[in-house]
């Protein structure tokens, strides 16, 4: 193996998105999750300079739709599972180990992403030892990391992560960029998010399952579309 390669942690299906529990039943958040995770495969699998895709899951079915859409290698995660961060160490030693020159790390909750928001952080990588931050829409969390060698950096996704791997990455001497990228801007987490999404339109698999869920009835604002 060499190159740069796409790891992508995924939780299990049956317990997605924990944070829209009060608003969506489990079956309703799977399907969402699936759709979600459709879309950043098919990103990665459309996105020109990346060597493979490495997905982090101990669930079959994520595993199997990682394999069919983007010829994916699966790393089994911790059983049980200790969160995202050790999940995305858990594969970013998996393609230290095999001997990738660096690794762009993508949360699986990101249903805007095109190959070319790919594409456009992979032009960003300056140095061999250098770190690419593309924000959240907010500004605080970290959407996507281009960490060159892979594991340039430890991982902490998550509230305010943004600052704490600028901050590491000075630490360590790390030339950094932060890349604000329009695509992967929004990651669902709330009800809100998913408003959002829906007001900005256009054509993903997440939308489709919006649209196929009646996502706007299930959350009171009316039709989805």
């Amino acid at each position: 193996m060499s190159g740069i390669w796409a790891v992508v942690p995924v939780k299990p299906l049956r317990g997605a998105l924990r944070r829209l529990t009060t608003a969506l039943e489990a079956p309703v958040r799977r399907e969402l999750q699936v759709a979600m995770l459709t879309d950043v495969l098919g990103a990665c699998a459309g996105a020109a300079g990346l060597e493979g895709v490495m997905v982090v899951t101990s669930d079959p079915d994520a595993a199997a739709l990682a394999a069919r859409l983007a010829g994916a290698r699966v790393v089994p995660d911790h059983d049980p599972p200790r969160g995202m961060n050790a999940a995305v160490s858990r594969g970013l030693a998996a393609v230290a180990a095999e001997g990738a020159e660096a690794a762009l790390v993508l949360t699986a909750d990101l249903p805007l992403a095109r190959p070319g928001d790919i594409a456009a952080i992979l032009e960003h990588r300056v140095a061999d030892c250098s770190v690419v931050l593309v924000p959240s829409a907010d500004g605080t969390g970290t959407n996507a990391m281009l960490l060159s060698p892979p594991e340039a950096l430890r991982p902490r996704l998550g509230p305010d992560s943004l600052a704490r791997h600028s901050a590491q990455a000075l630490r360590r001497g790390l030339a950094m960029t932060r890349l604000p990228v329009a695509g992967l801007a929004l990651d669902i987490d709330t009800p809100a998010d998913l408003i959002a999404l829906m007001a900005v339109g256009g054509q993903c698999a997440t939308l489709e399952a919006c649209a196929r869920l009646e996502m706007g009835v299930l959350l009171g604002v009316g039709s989805t579309l």
